[in-house]
């Protein structure tokens, strides 16, 4: 390899560097983002894409999935016991754990989720 070759892919590697760093930094600086890419890989399927428990898996489920926009859902709901009912499931529904999420992703996600609920959620 030249060295304009070695030093061509060593600028590319660093630019690809400092674009993933971006945004991984955009990501942390913006839990409703961060939140949102959560939700969509672990929750849209039985929560559906409006948070409203209508998603594709949703019509086999039952009781049906949660809907975040239904506001009696979030009277008294606390972020702790948010984070319990995504990290450990809730035994008797078809909610599923998911104990894999670290508390950056449970946090972002509980701001995703509050947003569908709107005044009612804060």
């Amino acid at each position: 390899m030249t060295r304009a070759t070695t030093m061509l892919f060593a600028a590319a590697a660093l630019a690809a560097a400092v674009t993933v760093a971006g945004l991984s930094d955009a990501q942390a600086q913006d839990p409703a983002a961060r939140g949102k890419k959560v939700y969509n890989a672990n929750c849209m399927a039985c929560h559906g894409e409006k948070g409203d428990g209508k998603g594709p898996a949703a019509v086999a489920l039952n009781p049906k999935p949660t809907s975040f926009t239904a506001p009696e859902y979030w009277k008294g709901k606390t972020d702790e016991a948010l984070k319990t009912s995504i990290k450990a499931g809730k035994p008797g529904t078809p909610m599923a754990p998911f104990p894999q999420l670290n508390d950056a992703d449970v946090s972002a996600l509980i701001v995703y989720l509050r947003g569908f609920g709107g005044d009612a959620a804060k």
